[in-house]
């Protein structure tokens, strides 16, 4: 369990997402969901496995959420954030139904952990793991690029932008719109 407070008025909400606004995480994705399957296949850290092998484990095994870069988001004038770890699809959807707003997620702007790349993890299977594997505890964010300094936002990867369209999630890969389901981690299911 973990506790905290917040001044009055200081909180970033899941529900200030605006149409307009762009869509953005911190780090890299998938690579949580990436060590999970490796250890339903018996694989386990150690001196046996690659580096990368190990780094995917330790992001599932040893999270570390990104409370610094929260704070400073929180302070630069963001309008909506959730972390990840329910995975983008689900913790996107969350945003989106709080704020009564739809969003295009742009395949291509994904960034996948680094570690699933020389995995021989094809790119289906990466972009599968960034947007429903969860448990990365990276944070999905909002904002009016147009109200807060671009030097604010460095560093973080922009992926889409928020929509009018109530309810709907497009993911545009290449050519091709398709809707993007909630396929993450459901509660009380």
């Amino acid at each position: 369990v973990v506790g905290g407070e917040v001044t009055r008025g200081g909180a970033v909400l899941r529900s200030g997402a605006r149409p307009g606004d762009k869509i953005y995480v911190t780090g890299r994705l998938g690579g949580a969901a990436g060590g999970l399957k490796l250890l339903k296949k018996g694989i386990r850290y150690g001196e046996q496995s690659s580096v990368s092998v190990n780094e995917l484990i330790l992001r599932q095994l040893t999270p570390w959420p990104r409370i610094d870069d929260g704070r400073i988001l929180g302070e630069a004038g963001i309008s909506a954030m959730i972390d990840l770890s329910d995975g983008l699809s689900s913790d996107l959807g969350h945003i989106c139904d709080s704020s009564g707003v739809g969003a295009e997620i742009l395949a291509e702007a994904i960034p996948f952990d680094n570690h699933l790349d020389s995995s021989s993890t094809s790119y289906r299977k990466r972009l599968d793991l960034a947007l429903n594997g969860g448990e990365d505890f990276e944070l999905l964010f909002t904002a009016d690029a147009k109200k807060i300094s671009p030097d604010k936002l460095a560093g973080f990867t922009c992926i889409g932008e928020v929509t009018a369209n109530a309810g709907i999630i497009e993911l545009i890969d290449g050519e091709k719109r398709t809707d993007l389901r909630p396929r993450g981690y459901q509660h009380f299911r």
